[in-house]
């Protein structure tokens, strides 16, 4: 009984090593490939968050908001667009941002959040981006923000 249970052990022990061994293969047999609309959606972020770390506040919110019903509401954007300029004022100079969570909810709504990373504190961005997929409208498939805000929350990131 003793040895058949080294036998037993033995097995075990051979097929671990075969897994490891042909483990690094088969996960990337079963890789899932990015999400091209995600990382299309991450590339338009990236390059919001650098104009705004850059001063350029004013542009980077016409180029994020394109086409979206948000650059057509006059006095909130504008007073998210003051609060904007005063984040190296209140938080220090920007260090990095990176992306900490991305969602979709259905196919049609994608939700992302980044850590805008300053000198004395992080501050959170949130977007929303909703694509609409009726055939008959003339934007058909083309994503645009719903939502678009920060804070320095960092506490509800935990949840």
């Amino acid at each position: 009984m003793f040895r058949k249970h080294i036998t037993t052990i033995g097995r075990l022990w051979i097929v671990s090593v075969a897994t490891l061994i042909a483990g690094p293969a088969s996960a990337q047999e079963y890789a899932a490939e990015p999400d091209r609309e995600l990382v299309a959606l991450d590339d338009k972020i990236s390059q919001f968050l650098s104009d705004v770390a850059t001063g350029e506040t004013e542009a980077a919110f016409t180029a994020l908001l394109e086409g979206s019903q948000l650059a057509d509401q006059e006095k909130p954007l504008a007073a998210l667009i003051e609060k904007t300029k005063e984040l190296e004022t209140k938080y220090g100079k920007h260090l990095d941002s990176e992306q900490i969570a991305a969602k979709r909810i259905g196919k049609d709504l994608v939700l992302l959040k980044y850590l805008y990373k300053c000198e004395n504190f992080p501050v959170v961005w949130h977007f929303v981006y909703y694509r609409t997929t009726n055939e008959t409208l003339p934007e058909n498939g083309t994503w645009r923000v719903i939502t678009v805000r920060f804070d320095t929350e960092l506490e509800r990131l935990w949840f």
